[in-house]
């Protein structure tokens, strides 16, 4: 009679359900920070800001000093839209788009269309966070 008692609380205690995962932020407020590439791979840095602008350069140290392009971003849904305006890396005004998948660790590139060759480099590749 006591295994009984002592069975009860234990198969009570079990089967309680795990807390609910918090949902995940918005693909437009994670995207906001500065990424990188891991050697060896690269060191190509990328700053989003909450304004829509996006600053590349070679690394992180240089996102201030020396950037190599310079544009703004667009975000709908996971469908990312790049525009450079000034830097060696592609024509102004040009256009790339790209499905990406973002989260707190960092963001995954996928190439929809881009004719930048330079800037269509990222198509499969991680970028992590700062």
């Amino acid at each position: 009679m006591s295994r009984a008692v002592w069975l009860v609380p234990l198969l009570i205690g079990c089967s309680t359900k795990p807390e609910p995962m918090p949902p995940k932020r918005p693909n437009n407020e994670l995207i906001v920070g500065e990424f990188a590439r891991k050697p060896p791979v690269g060191t190509t840095a990328a700053r989003f800001t909450g304004d829509g602008s996006v600053t590349i350069a070679h690394d992180a140290s240089e996102l201030d000093s020396k950037p190599l392009a310079s544009g703004t971003w667009k975000l709908d849904g996971d469908q990312l839209t790049l525009v450079y305006q000034k830097g060696e890396m592609c024509p102004a005004g040009v256009e790339g788009t790209y499905t990406v998948v973002i989260s707190k660790i960092g963001i995954r590139f996928t190439k929809i269309d881009d004719p930048c060759e330079r800037r269509a480099k990222i198509d499969g590749e991680t970028w992590y966070r700062k």
